[in-house]
């Protein structure tokens, strides 16, 4: 068992992380929509700034990870 959460303990943490940035934007939303009194327009721009966010840490992951499964090139294979 012990075994088994070290291993997902990296995807809970970034499950997290996109669960709290996304949060994180659409409350701040939320809360200027409110003092602001321009219902439901700045929630709106939180949610897609909180979308944009998301999707940046996805591609920050994935772009991390595709250098972890390519095999090294030698030095004399031309690049594709």
């Amino acid at each position: 068992m012990q075994e088994a959460m070290k291993a997902l303990a990296p995807y809970m943490g970034l499950g997290l992380q996109l669960a709290l940035g996304m949060a994180f934007f659409a409350i701040g939303g939320f809360l200027l929509d409110r003092w602001l009194g321009t219902q439901p327009w700045l929630l709106l721009v939180g949610i897609g700034l909180g979308l944009v966010a998301v999707f940046a840490k996805l591609w920050q992951v994935g772009v991390r990870s595709r250098g972890h499964l390519e095999p090294p090139r030698s030095s004399g294979d031309a690049p594709s």
